[in-house]
């Protein structure tokens, strides 16, 4: 099974680049964030042409997300983890015996401000939900941009990122309380070179220079992690070439995990 994330940064701007990874990588299941679309415009019709289904939830201009699979998902949830209803940040569902949790993590702003105390309160609320689908379903996995980088070892320069937004402690101590539910980091199974990063800034040839942050996570309960062959982060999707229909790329890569079923 294949199983992929990827923050788009728009569903409309990035459709011709997610009907290519689609047509390319073909993945059992697609999840992507910050869809920025309300539901009666989301491209659906075009991703069932592609032999995908495709369950969404989102709004105008903001966060937004999905899931796109080959077979039907069941038990689909559409935003269960909230606090703001005013924010569509997470979607749900069951492919074959596994439950896929979808998220977009709150950034933050700011350590400090009021919107770094609301992603905490969220990152609460996803602990709990994640705590009782545990009970519920041996194989879960939880995807999508998290807006943390778990360690110092998953961001361009420790100095200049020490206890700043996506860094801090706070921050961190979440995903690992997160991870002591029974769940795993399952990049961590592999071996990357240093300065592995799912994230770059457009500005400042942030991708060129490799100025970023790993904040694009795939997280498995035991039976995911420990049969999981291969971890990939498809940084080609970055490219302007590599989708010629839409040369504008959106600042994430998408990470594809293969689970051996």
């Amino acid at each position: 099974m294949i199983v992929a994330t990827w923050n788009v940064n728009s569903i409309k701007v990035r459709l011709p680049n997610v009907l290519q990874y689609l047509k390319q990588f073909r993945p059992d299941i697609l999840a992507l964030q910050e869809t920025k679309s309300l539901d009666e415009n989301f491209p659906e019709e075009e991703i069932k042409a592609a032999g995908y289904n495709c369950y969404f939830c989102g709004q105008k201009t903001y966060n937004g997300v999905a899931i796109i699979s080959k077979a039907e998902c069941t038990n689909v949830e559409f935003n269960p983890i909230v606090i703001d209803k005013s924010e569509i940040r997470s979607i749900a569902g069951t492919y074959a015996d596994t439950k896929i949790i979808n998220v977009y993590v709150v950034n933050g702003q700011e350590v400090g401000a009021e919107k770094y105390l609301h992603k905490l309160n969220w990152l609460k609320k996803l602990n709990s939900y994640a705590e009782s689908s545990l009970k519920e379903y041996k194989k879960l996995i939880i995807l999508g941009d998290f807006n943390i980088a778990p360690t110092d070892d998953d961001v361009f320069d420790v100095g200049k990122t020490k206890e700043q937004i996506l860094c801090s402690t706070k921050e961190r101590l979440s995903l690992t309380e997160l991870l002591k539910l029974g769940l795993y980091d399952i990049f961590n199974d592999f071996n990357f070179p240093a300065k592995t990063f799912s994230w770059w800034d457009y500005r400042g040839g942030a991708f060129h220079r490799n100025i970023g942050y790993r904040i694009d996570l795939i997280l498995g309960s035991k039976p995911i992690q420990s049969n999981c062959s291969e971890y990939i982060i498809d940084k080609e999707t970055r490219h302007k070439s590599w989708c010629p229909k839409e040369p504008r790329t959106s600042d994430h890569a998408p990470v594809r995990v293969i689970i051996n079923e």
